[in-house]
């Protein structure tokens, strides 16, 4: 039998460190090779379409898999399946890949209920290689602990998804070492819960052991603690390589299947503590049984189940793979644009367009290829390249491009941008408030328009993920997989990164420019829901610090003069800027905290700020924003729902000047009149009678 593995291509396999599904991987291809079958590991563009068997193993290369006409098989890896509910395209992509495959595994057996939309799932164990796995010294003189595992979720790596707190607080309560191991990410877990890190007997590996070191941990440890909330296997690989070593497990377990080996704990320090005092008590007891389990779980024994059903889908392959079907196999690879990577001869391209446009030439070819990349009509990039070779372009922000290689006069390969169905991630590289909040809409807007899945990270996720629920969100600095494009959205005064310099247009048009999107404004949603009003009268809320000294309302007595006219027309006056409050006749707000305050501003009458982040959030709540901002231009900031507080008959304007470049280092930045009287007079020569005068509109 002629069997192809599909690698997810973003990590070595075998791995080298961690990467569960490449090991699964690369053991299926030790088994069926050892039972006297081909079994080769490839791209899925570099699969060779007449292998008796297509086995994928991540949803979004199944999905692709569907649009070509190549049948094949499919495994479920995914615990965020459940971590991110029915609704969420997580689940919907790994569904569209179960029902579209000929038949398909999971790991885990609840999820074969979980999936109730389909009748093509099944349960299939995890293996461990017992010759590898193993330790001649099972009963061994001392008591220590370990867990082996990668912590938290793709979205919030802090989670305590693995239980680390309730293994080491056992650990401390009954004074045994513990061995923590497992991926550098797990330090995002001990970065917000370092008081674990008080306990001497703990002992934290992060450097991603291979498999040899790996197993030596195992070999050192008595017991294997797993107080985990959420697997994508029942038992997972870890589990069967601690048993396999054996040590008993003290640990969770959703499977049906027996497992006397393990005892079986709930969530909680006091279970893991019991649980650890019984098998010590027990010990020969469990580590016999994990020698007879063991067994039972043996690579040979499930590939050996996995080839019977290999075995029984040929036959249900041929018929899937009908003429109708051949011929929607030659329309995909002919007649439509070519594939990210397609098989040509004794050459093949791997295109991507993360942070630029990407071609890499994959083959035995000896020759070189003319090799072009367009950015619409302008050939941005020429060069003759050979197997092996790549190029990439320098600028990163959105073009519509196009890439040809030419094989002496012949084109072998001709792509023009298509992102409808890839994965893109969109970084926000910006911790400002004001930049997260205007530049949201725009992210958003790109998914829209290329049909893409998006994935984001910005630095408030908490402010958008709920009313954004077409975006992927995840946590900033985190590791994307499989994704096809990126595009970061930042303050880089390089022209790489982004098409103009982003201080001489508006703040939301730069995200658009970096996007390739016509720019109009947008009003950022929100998730927020108002509790009870924080102030029985009517009242004003205002703003008054901000990040540079350029921004701050500098004229001497105008927030004083303002803010008694404000209080003898019956308004309160709540000044909301965290930084604390800096006008005597203005009560603070007690609460600075993001929902308190957006509870604040709500019930306002209307927000009186600067060119800073929470008039952006007022905007963005539907507040109407009088802002006082005269060094940046009128439509800098949004302009709708806004009344601006500007004097032209001074220096104004600075910040969208081609010739300044903000100096966030210097709090004093003043481009033109710095060390002089006229130093900020931009702001300090709007009076507070300007103010009044253009808030009487508003005024009840």
């Amino acid at each position: 039998m002629k069997i192809t593995q599909v690698t997810p291509g973003l990590i070595s396999i075998p791995p080298k460190g961690w990467g569960a599904i490449e090991k699964i991987i690369w053991n299926y291809k030790i088994q069926f090779e050892k039972m006297g079958h081909e079994c080769d590991i490839q791209y899925l563009n570099d699969v060779d379409t007449t292998s008796d068997i297509i086995h994928i193993h991540v949803a979004n290369l199944a999905i692709m898999a569907q649009e070509r006409g190549i049948p094949y098989i499919f495994s479920l890896h995914d615990h965020h399946v459940v971590r991110h509910g029915k609704d969420s395209q997580t689940y919907k992509e790994n569904l569209d890949a179960i029902k579209g495959s000929i038949i398909s595994f999971t790991h885990a057996e609840n999820l074969c209920k979980y999936f109730d939309e389909t009748d093509k799932l099944f349960y299939l164990s995890h293996g461990v290689d017992t010759e590898l796995y193993k330790n001649d010294s099972l009963i061994k003189p001392y008591t220590k602990l370990l867990c082996v595992a990668n912590n938290g979720y793709a979205d919030n790596q802090s989670v305590d998804r693995k239980g680390f707190r309730y293994a080491i607080e056992a650990a401390r309560e009954l004074n045994y070492p513990i061995t923590i191991v497992g991926p550098k990410n797990n330090e995002n877990f001990f970065n917000v819960n370092q008081d674990l890190l008080d306990y001497d007997k703990l002992h934290i590996i992060d450097t991603n052991p291979n498999e040899e070191e790996l197993i030596k941990l195992y070999n050192e440890h008595t017991i294997f603690i797993h107080p985990s909330e959420l697997e994508a296997g029942h038992p997972n690989l870890t589990l069967l390589e601690a048993i396999s070593c054996g040590l008993p497990i003290v640990g969770t377990y959703d499977g049906t299947k027996e497992l006397n080996s393990i005892y079986k704990i709930d969530r909680s320090t006091n279970s893991v503590v019991t649980g650890i005092k019984h098998v010590i008590s027990n010990i020969e007891t469990f580590v016999s049984h994990t020698q007879t389990e063991k067994l039972k779980y043996d690579w040979t024994v499930i590939c050996n189940r996995l080839l019977n059903i290999y075995n029984s889908v040929i036959d249900i392959k041929k018929e899937y793979n009908s003429e109708l079907t051949k011929q929607l196999y030659i329309d995909v690879y002919e007649n439509t644009d070519k594939i990210e990577h397609e098989i040509l001869n004794d050459y093949s391209f791997n295109i991507n367009f993360i942070n630029g446009a990407y071609v890499e030439i994959l083959g035995s070819a000896t020759r070189h290829f003319d090799v072009e990349i367009w950015n619409d009509n302008h050939l941005d990039y020429k060069n003759k390249l050979s197997s092996g070779m790549f190029a990439k372009t320098n600028k990163q922000y959105f073009h519509n491009w196009k890439i040809k290689v030419y094989d002496g006069d012949m084109p072998v390969f001709d792509y023009k941008l298509n992102l409808s169905g890839k994965r893109v991630y969109i970084a926000v590289d910006s911790g400002s408030l004001g930049d997260n909040i205007a530049w949201m809409p725009y992210i958003d807007e790109f998914r829209k328009r290329h049909n893409c899945h998006v994935i984001t990270s910005t630095f408030k996720n908490d402010l958008f993920k709920n009313v954004y629920p077409k975006i992927e969100f995840v946590t900033p600095g985190c590791t994307v997989n499989n994704l096809f494009a990126m595009y970061t959205l930042g303050w880089f005064y390089d022209l790489n990164k982004e098409p103009t310099l982003p201080n001489i247009v508006g703040l939301q048009e730069h995200a658009s420019l970096i996007l390739g999107l016509d720019h109009k404004e947008i009003r950022t949603k929100i998730d927020f829901t108002p509790s009870e009003r924080p102030y029985e009268e009517k009242y004003v809320v205002i703003a008054t610090s901000s990040t540079a000294q350029c921004k701050f309302w500098n004229n001497e007595t105008g927030w004083i003069e303002l803010v008694d006219y404000l209080k003898s027309k019956g308004y309160r006056v709540i000044n909301i800027s965290k930084e604390g409050n800096n006008v005597h006749n203005a009560e603070m707000v007690s609460d600075t905290s993001m929902y308190n305050t957006q509870n604040v501003i709500h019930h306002s009458e209307f927000m009186i700020g600067l060119s800073s982040g929470l008039s952006w959030l007022s905007w963005a709540l539907g507040k109407h924003v009088v802002m006082l901002s005269n060094f940046t231009s009128a439509d800098h900031e949004f302009v709708g729902n806004c009344t601006r507080i500007v004097n032209y008959d001074v220096c104004n304007g600075c910040w969208n000047k081609a010739m300044f470049k903000f100096d966030k280092g210097d709090w004093n930045w003043c481009p033109e009149h710095k060390g002089t009287e006229r130093q900020h007079e931009c702001h300090k020569l709007i009076t507070s009678e300007m103010v009044i005068n253009q808030i009487q509109h508003l005024i009840k």
